[in-house]
């Protein structure tokens, strides 16, 4: 019994795969935990020194199992950090307006992609694939302020995301913490929840805050001779 850790990414699609049966783990591990308890002392209370907790094997949370090249069993494992190795593109972010000023007294949008990427890995020789979903975004606006959403946003004129700056500033840059969740299914296995926090940051290009300057003239009327 091992397991391995995913490499690069190949081309993905979609692909099927079991059902995870999240109370069916928790009742499984409560049963395994009972099951320990119960057999690992006397009914003195005192500790039985011949327990095997392999005994209550029977009794563990679902694992998610393959075959692997040799035909053994192969326990598949994926971490957070894996599939933030494999997302290394994030989820991208897009800014509104995409010149290289933007005015105080204008909002400014952003949004991002909300698509569920599908990965397609290698474990111990197991093709896996992952579904990752974005689930919250953290929008840092580079001005010592933050927002975060469950909302990827929207282009003009539908914008759900938007900052207005209260100060002028030069190379500004917004960048985008999104956090994530994610299933891997190894061919012949079950679809199995991902552990831990999965983020992954994108960063606009840089732009100038600027105000709005207004100029009085008296140029049309000097031009008509008043």
């Amino acid at each position: 019994m091992y397991s391995s850790s995913p490499g690069a990414p190949a081309t993905g699609g979609y692909y099927g795969g079991g059902v995870f049966d999240e109370q069916a783990a928790r009742t499984a591990q409560l049963m395994y935990i009972v099951c320990v308890g119960i057999r690992s002392t006397t009914s003195g209370g005192a500790p039985t020194a011949d327990f095997d907790p392999a005994d209550c094997a029977t009794h563990t949370a679902p694992t998610t199992t393959a075959t692997g090249a040799d035909g053994r069993p192969v326990v598949v494992t994926v971490s957070a950090s894996d599939v933030a190795t494999l997302l290394a593109d994030g989820s991208g972010i897009t800014r509104q307006p995409p010149g290289a000023e933007v005015l105080i007294s204008k909002d400014f949008i952003v949004y991002t992609n909300p698509d569920t990427q599908v990965l397609s890995t290698t474990v111990a020789g197991t093709e896996v694939i992952i579904h990752a979903t974005p689930a919250s975004y953290t929008w840092d606006w580079g001005d010592e302020t933050t927002t975060t959403t469950t909302v990827p946003g929207a282009p003009w004129p539908n914008q759900t995301v938007t900052h207005r700056y209260t100060h002028t500033a030069q190379e500004v840059a917004t960048t985008l913490t999104t956090t994530w969740k994610a299933t891997f299914t190894p061919a012949g296995g079950t679809t199995t929840p991902v552990t831990g926090t999965i983020t992954t940051t994108n960063t606009t290009t840089p732009y100038d805050v600027v105000r709005t300057l207004t100029y009085l003239t008296d140029q049309a009327e000097t031009q008509q001779g008043h």
